[in-house]
């Protein structure tokens, strides 16, 4: 019966070592995943750029005899988190900034193919200024016109 106890006892202990070494194998193989992983070598994240136009609209232009109408459709692009949902938000602020900017241009600034590209810097800086001040805590990349009819 000794003889019995004593072998239990060295097979309860072998079992022990056994799973003991098994679990702590186990514990330091998935100890990156366990701890977070800063082990591994990381690349950093790059945010691609996405793009979020606004709806058309139309803004009264003075002209020489009479006045002019432009159709205006835009995108912003932004690679910033929550973009979406704070331009539906802001989408009052950036339509009123924009007819502010374009109503006091005159036809003839507007119907010039040069001066486009300035008016989108033009549009970008006052939207990121405008959208500042209202607590938007987005950044704009860029102001794209995709769109710019003037009659």
């Amino acid at each position: 019966m000794s003889s019995t106890k004593s072998n239990s006892k060295r097979i309860i202990t072998a079992l022990l070592v056994v799973s003991w070494t098994a679990g702590i194998f186990w514990v330091g193989w998935q100890s990156p995943k366990l701890i977070g992983g800063p082990f591994e070598a990381k690349e950093a994240e790059v945010k691609s750029a996405q793009f979020y136009p606004l709806d058309k609209f139309v803004i009264s232009i003075p002209g020489d005899e009479y006045p002019h109408y432009l159709l205006l459709e835009l995108a912003l692009k932004s690679r910033s988190q929550n973009v979406e949902s704070t331009i539906k938000q802001a989408d009052p602020v950036i339509k009123n900034s924009l007819m502010k900017m374009f109503s006091h241009k005159h036809f003839n600034e507007l119907n010039n193919a040069q001066q486009f590209e300035s008016l989108q810097k033009e549009a970008h800086g006052l939207l990121s200024t405008v959208l500042a001040e209202n607590d938007f805590a987005i950044e704009l990349d860029d102001v794209l016109f995709t769109r710019m009819v003037i009659q």
